[in-house]
């Protein structure tokens, strides 16, 4: 019952997660998008030009789906437009209902384990968690990329960033739920991936053959930072919020809790 309840929660969270996180893309996120592909058209020949653009966060959401370089223009991609739209709605969706998935497992057997008493609050906290270990701890190392922006190999960029937030999850779960003698074993488990090779672009991020453009991606590398953060920051707070909500009047609705001492 309570697997299945979980499975329908995790619907439910990351459809109207996912739909936050997309009003909140495309209110802040997408324009710097657009503006900086704007750049691109102009600098590659239309005949040239790669059929697809977009940005990453390295959050698990894309906008798009670059990633950080050009791809053949055999390759397929949205409409600009409605379409285009749709598809990232669809993708926000999917990653929202899988992050939805694993927060509400975790937080449900802590809490069926007796280790936390869950409230909105503590939701929001726990949101507030999930934004640091799946965008924060990524972007110190990784920070995220707009359309024609260079960046290191993705294959490396993935490693890492999966590196970074299993290493990350792990060290404030063992802060927060493990007696004081073992926390030390959490900090040492944050600092892992900033410890060991993180991987970086040699050169110059922007390459752009005109040097007022170069200066205009800059800032619009900046402003897609803060606004991917913002984003990132109102969806993680809504999903830990909506995810406490469904276990404490659902998922564990009729269920005898233990307690610990």
């Amino acid at each position: 019952m309570i697997f299945y309840r979980t499975i329908l929660s995790a619907l439910c969270v990351g459809l109207l997660a996912g739909l936050i996180l997309s009003a909140t893309q495309m209110a802040a996120v997408t324009p710097i998008i657009i503006e900086a592909e704007s750049f691109e058209q102009e600098q590659t020949p239309l005949s040239q030009a790669p059929l697809s653009h977009g940005a990453h966060d390295h959050s698990g959401h894309s906008h798009g789906d670059s990633d950080g370089h050009h791809h053949s223009p055999d390759a397929w991609a949205p409409d600009d437009g409605l379409e285009r739209t749709l598809y990232t709605v669809f993708a926000n969706v999917l990653a929202s209902i899988g992050f939805a998935a694993v927060l509400l497992a975790i937080m449900s057997q802590l809490q069926l384990q007796g280790f936390t008493r869950l409230s909105p609050v503590k939701g929001v906290l726990w949101g507030a968690a999930g934004f640091i270990v799946f965008f924060v701890a990524p972007s110190i190392g990784l920070p995220p990329e707009i359309p024609g922006a260079e960046a290191a190999p993705l294959g490396e960029r993935q490693s890492w960033w999966t590196l970074s937030v299993v290493c990350v999850g792990a060290g404030l779960l063992i802060i927060a739920f493990t007696p004081l003698k073992y926390k030390l074993t959490g900090l040492i488990a944050i600092a892992i991936p900033y410890v060991v090779y993180i991987p970086r672009h040699e050169g110059a991020v922007f390459t752009h053959s005109d040097p007022a453009a170069v200066v205009s991606l800059t800032e619009l590398h900046h402003q897609f930072i803060i606004a991917s953060g913002i984003s990132n920051l109102i969806f993680w707070l809504a999903l830990g919020f909506i995810s406490a909500l469904f276990l404490k009047h659902w998922v564990h609705k009729d269920i005898p809790l233990n307690t610990r001492p």
